[in-house]
């Protein structure tokens, strides 16, 4: 069964404002949801076949294909900096340790 103490951490892991009324009958509904895959967990699917997919499982891949890279002057004007042949970005690290 889900707690209030349960409900509280996951409004805050799924960063969710909601009611209290709301909460309360969002914790009736999600353990009515776990009651039934308690259920489930006691049926007996020994034997039974995995049901058909709608989508077959097979990766579908592309052939790589060798480009031309873009000329270095053509990148270097879209750039805003540009020191010794590299972009200048601003920092994002702070190194005050």
């Amino acid at each position: 069964m889900i707690s209030d103490k349960d409900m509280e951490h996951l409004k805050t892991l799924a960063r969710l404002e909601i009611a209290p009324e709301e909460t309360h009958h969002l914790k009736d509904d999600l353990n009515k949801i776990m009651d039934y895959f308690e259920q489930i967990r006691h049926l007996d699917t020994e034997g039974i076949e995995e049901l058909a997919r709608p989508v077959s499982l097979h990766n579908i891949f592309r052939e790589d294909k060798i480009v031309s890279p873009l000329a270095p002057e053509l990148v270097k004007a879209l750039a805003n900096e540009e020191e010794n042949g590299f972009f200048k970005v601003p920092r994002t690290v702070d190194s005050s340790d």
